[in-house]
């Protein structure tokens, strides 16, 4: 009986070739951009939930409330010797590591090539606390030695040009001298989804054990890295407010009294406080900084995948008045198939099928449109993203359940109506579609204000763009040409640099900054009392030209 009615859909389709063809192009078309931007919006709310016992990890921040109109804010920068305190504070921190992203790239040297690479620095515990496998080498002993460095998989063929360098020698720039370190395990390239992530990755231990390292080591005003816990079954140290703040002021005695006595703080509640932030969360909660993903609004996701599930109704509201203008040309076959004994039933069962049957088609067609785009929407998105069952198994059942639901809602409707006229009515055509009319007419009209809908947002989208790539910032940036000159000895090397580069005549000037000044090229920021207010200031150090 299944197989009967499955031939005797494919038949119908492949009898109106032209129609059958519109339609799933217009829903291969809805299906394929919802599919894309719902595998972005699950590949965001995924980041960093690939790790085992997520749910009891969490990153560490300081809370500042509306002190003297800077706003509330939260801040991951930490000191020092947060870390080991917390450690040493609370039983319930089963693990504790800190982790010092690189802020810019060091020079490193492998026999006779150089290049640049990201430097990051983690306690050995940073393996016992995520997910980060290693391909070769032990997690106990990767880090267990200061002179020990961890490189991804990508960096143990780019300086090595093998998959195993473990036991041999790189050379990694620190202040203005080349030091030795060797390579003793290899890790996994990260996913996509992470918000951690290295090239290279030192000791803390050795860290510690340079100048910038020993300023720091014992300064708790000194804010400059990541610490992260796991807590132990069954602990509430993550929403125990009175705790952490007795935390905060147990090493920052007298503070709070200090900010109130100068004018800066008259609210309720302590001004500063240290709270804990679910690793899960760290990408999708913009009040907290410091990330090397940095963190993205919820709201932007839900109005793209808001975007994407107006075009797909689009193309289900099209989708269904095509089918409604199809079933009533085939009224005789219903009366037919009445009188020689087909039951209400089998002719619901047989529009549905049909209807069913168009929407597996138009799915699997985009299905394959996904996976042509995705590279160009990966790189568009600066994702890396995959279409893949094992890792986003959510995508594909949410994909097969809206697919039953399309091909329901566009042959529901034809199906229980026609089904229900009687054979004598048909066959004289003596038949009225009187319900239809107001059905496709909701319909039309629905897919009328969702397509005006989404033309307006485009034209008001391009518009901005347009005014952003064509609004002149002061000066021709495409004349202007940054060189990044950290880890050198710049007092010796900027002048010569400069007097080589005024002799060719190409170049119109030549300028130095202690910071890019460019989009996410650093900054820094000073504070200082101005008529018995603390004033906040961003500042740049430039030379005269």
């Amino acid at each position: 009986m299944i197989k009967n009615y499955f031939k005797i859909a494919l038949r119908n389709l492949l009898k109106q070739k032209g129609l059958t063809f519109i339609n799933i192009i217009g829903l291969s078309m809805g299906f394929a951009c919802f599919i894309l931007f719902m595998s972005y919006a699950v590949h965001e709310f995924s980041f960093d939930r690939f790790h085992d016992d997520v749910d009891r990890m969490y990153r560490v921040y300081r809370w500042s409330e509306d002190i003297n109109g800077s706003g509330t804010q939260g801040d991951a920068h930490l000191p020092m010797p947060l870390g080991p305190a917390l450690m040493d504070d609370f039983p319930d921190v089963e693990e504790m590591t800190r982790w010092k992203r690189s802020w810019e790239e060091s020079f490193v040297r492998v026999n006779d090539y150089t290049s640049r690479a990201g430097l990051s620095h983690a306690d050995q515990s940073i393996f016992k606390l995520f997910t980060f496998p290693l391909i070769y080498g032990d997690e106990k002993t990767a880090l267990s030695e200061p002179r020990n460095v961890v490189l991804t998989e990508t960096a143990a063929l780019k300086y090595f040009n093998e998959k195993n360098p473990i036991g041999k020698t790189i050379e990694i720039q620190y202040e203005d001298e080349f030091e030795p370190f060797v390579v003793s395990a290899i890790a996994k390239d990260f996913p996509s989804n992470s918000s951690m992530n290295f090239e290279i990755l030192g000791s803390f231990e050795y860290f510690a054990m340079t100048a910038q390292g020993k300023r720091r080591a014992g300064n708790w005003n000194s804010s400059f890295l990541n610490v992260f816990v796991k807590l132990r079954d069954g602990s509430g140290l993550a929403s125990d407010e009175k705790a952490l703040l007795r935390f905060r002021e147990k090493y920052y005695p007298g503070q709070e009294n200090e900010i109130r006595e100068a004018g800066n703080w008259t609210g309720e509640g302590p001004p500063v406080t240290y709270r804990l932030q679910p690793m899960s969360a760290v990408h999708t909660e913009t009040h907290v900084s410091s990330a090397n993903v940095p963190a993205i609004d919820p709201k932007s996701i839900w109005t793209l995948l808001l975007i994407s599930t107006g075009v797909l109704l689009i193309a289900i509201i099209n989708f269904t008045t095509l089918s409604i203008g199809r079933s009533s040309s085939r009224s005789k076959e219903v009366g037919i198939r009445k009188v020689i004994g087909g039951s209400r039933m089998q002719l619901v069962v047989q529009f549905l099928t049909e209807s069913v049957l168009l929407s597996i088609i138009s799915v699997v067609i985009g299905l394959a449109i996904v996976q042509i785009v995705m590279p160009f929407f990966s790189s568009l998105s600066g994702r890396e993203m995959i279409l893949s069952y094992q890792d986003f198994p959510e995508i594909f059942w949410l994909v097969g359940l809206l697919t039953l639901i399309a091909g329901l809602l566009a042959g529901a409707y034809p199906a229980f109506m026609l089904s229900r006229f009687k054979p004598v009515g048909v066959l004289k055509n003596d038949l009225k579609l009187g319900g239809f009319n107001w059905f496709t007419k909701s319909l039309v009209t629905s897919q009328f204000v969702l397509s005006a809908g989404l033309v307006i947002a485009t034209i008001i989208a391009w518009s901005q763009l347009d005014l952003m790539r064509s609004q002149s910032p002061g000066f021709n940036k495409e004349n202007v040409i940054v060189v990044d000159a950290n880890a050198i000895d710049t007092d010796k090397v900027y002048p010569l640099f400069k007097d080589a580069l005024a002799n060719d005549p190409n170049i119109l000037g030549v300028a130095s900054s202690d910071l890019g000044l460019g989009a996410n090229m650093g900054w820094s920021r000073s504070g200082f009392d101005y008529e018995g207010e603390l004033k906040q200031v961003y500042e740049y150090f430039v030379d005269d030209d």
